[in-house]
């Protein structure tokens, strides 16, 4: 017994350690910086697109693409997901081109050829949102949507507060709360929940991003937004599940509408079903932010 207790001991430390440099180095990883060359702005674009920067309130340089519409009906500000870049709200920057809008598309800190050595999945990027929107501003734009992808639409939610003159606001996929988000995760990969798989991770990562996990919490904000929302998510999303989903829509005031995509993961919902997805979101479009010929309709945009 003494002689098992004696290797069991070093094992132990040897495991122990381990998982400690395993926890450290994902917490590394998932608040590294994602750079990635994103070039020129097509040129097939509906109208010309422009290069543009713009810096945030704690002096980062933010990069992307500007178009302005012909008789503007309105500008949609487009937001990618985590560890993506501008060109992943392309296909949906064309749509709102189409339906008359200007677009403005932005590489969040850290991502893209935006300045930044920290992803914090929302809660950092909250300050590159209020920057993109005080730069589309002073270009005269109004009647703005806000629409985002994942830590994108996490990062809306965040910014609740923030957006008193924004006219709606489209969330794909996004967490309830940080922890759940986390946990999720785990639970995918490992097949244990988050508290447990991620007991030394979670430290190391409001280590690296400067912010307490507890406190990046969408479900708190979005009650806050003054403006309709649409909030969409894959059916069978196993990074957000539909109960996540389901309790932000719960959060969420009026109006609001909700779109569960069937047969669906955590992905790009636009590819899911394109036919449907630009339907529901041309009838939502046209109730938040009405074209000329669409007369507002009181309560149009709940389900």
């Amino acid at each position: 017994m003494l002689r098992f207790m004696s290797w069991l001991l070093p094992i132990g430390l040897l495991g122990g350690l381990i998982v400690l440099f395993v926890s450290w180095r994902a917490a590394v990883n998932h608040s590294a910086p994602a750079p990635s060359v994103v070039g020129s702005p097509p040129t097939d674009f509906p109208y010309p697109l422009e290069s543009i920067e713009f810096r945030t309130r704690d002096g980062l340089t933010l990069r992307g693409w500007y178009g302005r519409a012909e008789n503007e009906r309105g500008t949609a500000v487009l937001l990618h997901a985590y560890r993506a870049n501008r060109t992943q709200m392309l296909a949906r920057a064309r749509w709102y081109a189409e339906q008359g809008f200007s677009v403005l598309l932005y590489d969040a800190r850290a991502t893209g050829e935006s300045e930044g050595d920290r992803i914090s999945i929302g809660y950092h990027e909250v300050d590159d949102l209020t920057a993109a929107l005080h730069w589309a501003r002073q270009r005269g734009a109004t009647r703005v949507v806000c629409h985002g992808i994942s830590q994108g639409a996490a990062t809306i939610l965040l910014a609740a507060e923030r957006l008193e003159n924004v006219a709606a606001v489209v969330s794909e996929s996004a967490y309830d709360t940080a922890l759940n988000a986390v946990d999720r995760r785990f639970r995918n990969r490992v097949g244990l929940p988050g508290w447990l798989a991620g007991i030394f991770y979670r430290p190391f990562a409001e280590l690296r991003t400067g912010v307490n996990a507890r406190d990046i919490r969408p479900i708190d904000q979005i009650g806050k937004l003054a403006c309709p929302v649409f909030i969409l998510s894959g059916e069978e999303d196993r990074h957000t599940w539909k109960e996540d989903t389901l309790r932000l829509y719960e959060a969420a005031r009026e109006p609001k509408k909700l779109w569960l995509v069937p047969a669906t993961a955590h992905t790009d919902l636009h590819r899911a079903d394109p036919e449907t997805y630009e339907e529901k979101l041309k009838a939502f479009i046209n109730a938040a932010v009405p074209a000329p010929e669409h007369p507002v309709s009181a309560g149009a945009a709940t389900p």
